[in-house]
């Protein structure tokens, strides 16, 4: 082979700079149907990445193993990566990461901030290096006090033994996030819209702040996906993307994803995941790339849904209150037009009284009862016995979870179909 002549099995890693310079002048609808699926000049030029089921790859001489990308399947693997351009793509990010699940993602990209990446110590240097060592250096994070209950568990109940401090504050209160940081706050971690109670919180001032004593803005942008928000632009450092749900899609995988800048996105990748080792499979990879192709028309439909919903809804006599941010009495409704492009699928209400909720969740026919959300099928839960299940009644009455609280994840079904089925119920109450 000519010193010049490219061997056609790999993709030289300047050819992906090309590449997504290439993608990045195109629309986000091409970028989500072709970002990251160019045709794999190691395969057969197939128009879709296949599925590689390997735990490891083999090389020809130590040389080629020194200069290609895939090594090992828990760090690297091709229709991973496929998955991982079309992310970074996506959200405009440098890099991105794909993982076993949205909560393997929340805790690689607070690893990657909060922790230092200690090497090449002998055992009795490391106590000396350990925050628990000095308590005037512990780091803190701040937190808003409504927030996915797996990360709030894991802000509240982990880190605090492995030396981590937090702050649970109202974060929709900018005066609060400012006098809660300081010296030794290193991650701001935002959830907007927040899961479960819609609120809407200010990415740009809040990265502004933490940037002003060296910290990061880490965004769960989960209930938006990059269709309708993108953090990264607003100045969040890292994001992240439960798969699992809108990204995918259609409720058969889970997945979680962290896209920011190249060294964070090494950094997680040969490092944190490694280390960790939450890797996701390569047939759920390939299963969210198929999901995502259709990722902007189904928000669209998502999004238009859940507006005629929260309408008919807010007008009825025994719906107490609607929570969501596209009605113009939500008190992030101003903020969300100017941060997302739509304002979601998500629809939070609560009925008049306690008893009408415990009968109101088991009329329901086409509507079916269940958590997680973001699928083409509606799904309704019963927040606080549900998602919420796990929290003390004193957690629950802090993060404004009543005992009458429902969190509807519309799907792509008719909406007239959806009203029929709220009104036949409602009529029983």
């Amino acid at each position: 082979m000519g010193e010049k002549e490219k061997d056609p099995r790999k993709i030289p890693r300047e050819d992906d700079k090309i590449n997504r310079e290439l993608w990045d002048k195109m629309s986000f609808d091409t970028q989500i149907l072709r970002a990251g699926e160019d045709p794999y000049p190691e395969t057969s030029h197939s128009i879709r990445p296949p599925i590689y089921a390997a735990k490891s790859y083999t090389f020809t001489t130590f040389e080629e193993m020194l200069q290609d990308r895939y090594f090992y399947s828990r760090t690297e693997n091709p229709t991973l990566y496929a998955l991982d351009q079309k992310l970074a793509t996506l959200h405009r990010g440098e890099k991105a990461i794909s993982v076993a699940s949205g909560m393997a993602a929340v805790h690689l990209a607070s690893m990657c901030v909060l922790q230092k990446r200690i090497e090449r110590v002998k055992p009795e240097k490391l106590k000396e290096l350990l925050p628990q060592n000095n308590p005037e250096t512990i780091p803190n994070i701040i937190i808003h006090k409504n927030l996915y209950t797996g990360s709030y568990r894991l802000f509240t109940k982990i880190y605090p033994q492995m030396g981590i401090d937090f702050k649970r504050i109202d974060m929709r209160n900018i005066d609060e996030v400012k006098n809660a940081i300081d010296e030794q706050t290193k991650l701001v971690y935002v959830e907007t819209p927040a899961n479960p109670t819609n609120d809407i919180i200010d990415i740009k001032t809040c990265a502004d702040l933490i940037h002003e004593v060296g910290g990061k803005c880490v965004v769960d942008n989960t209930w938006a996906s990059p269709a309708l928000q993108r953090p990264l632009e607003l100045g969040a450092d890292l994001v992240i993307e439960s798969l699992t749900k809108y990204i995918n899609g259609h409720g058969d995988c889970l997945g979680g994803a962290v896209i920011g800048t190249e060294n964070d996105i090494r950094n997680i990748r040969y490092f944190w995941g490694e280390t960790h080792g939450p890797v996701m499979s390569p047939f759920n990879a390939w299963l969210i790339l198929r999901g995502m192709r259709t990722l902007n028309m189904r928000m669209e439909r998502h999004c238009s849904n859940a507006m005629k919903i929260a309408r008919y809804l807010n007008e009825h006599p025994k719906v107490r209150e609607v929570i969501y941010p596209g009605l113009e009495h939500h008190p992030g409704h101003e903020l969300a037009k100017r941060q997302m492009k739509r304002f979601g699928g998500m629809v939070d209400f609560e009925l008049e009284t306690e008893e009408m909720s415990n009968k109101f969740i088991n009329l329901l026919k086409l509507i079916k009862v269940g958590v997680s959300l973001g699928d083409t099928t509606s799904l309704i839960e019963f927040t606080g016995l549900m998602t919420g299940i796990d929290l003390a009644r004193w957690e629950r009455r802090s993060m404004n979870i009543s005992k009458t609280h429902f969190r509807f994840s519309v799907g792509l079904e008719d909406p007239d179909d959806l009203i029929l089925d709220f009104e036949q119920a409602l009529n029983q109450l």
